[in-house]
């Protein structure tokens, strides 16, 4: 094989490495573009930021499904077995937490909202 002949192999084998490490790149720019929209999209956060007013309404829904289900454990009869007061305590405070987040949320929401 003649030196001529060497040297365009070479200097084809070089642009195709070239190539080869451009196509990667750009696949792996892909591949994080694609990754960081999945975690976007699955992150919770995320679409209560993007939709407060429903998350608000599916909190206080949450809340009072199961403030009311405690309620029910808090008349009944056979209320004072451990394991139903805790799901009462449960509840109640499940209940108290998310109104405070939710509430939280919404004020913090309304003043930005209304800068």
């Amino acid at each position: 094989m003649s030196e001529n002949q060497k040297e365009s192999l070479k200097e084809k084998k070089k642009e195709l490495e070239a190539e080869l490490q451009g196509i990667q790149n750009e696949l792996d720019d892909s591949l994080d573009q694609v990754k960081d929209e999945v975690s976007a999209n699955l992150d919770p956060l995320e679409h209560v930021r993007r939709h407060p007013i429903p998350a608000v309404g599916i909190a206080v829904l949450i809340g009072f499904l199961l403030g009311k289900d405690g309620d029910e454990h808090k008349h009944s009869s056979n209320s004072d077995a451990p394991g139903e007061k805790l799901t009462s305590t449960l509840s109640y405070e499940i209940k108290r937490l998310i109104t405070r987040k939710g509430i939280s949320f919404v004020s913090n929401y309304l003043e930005k909202f209304l800068r």
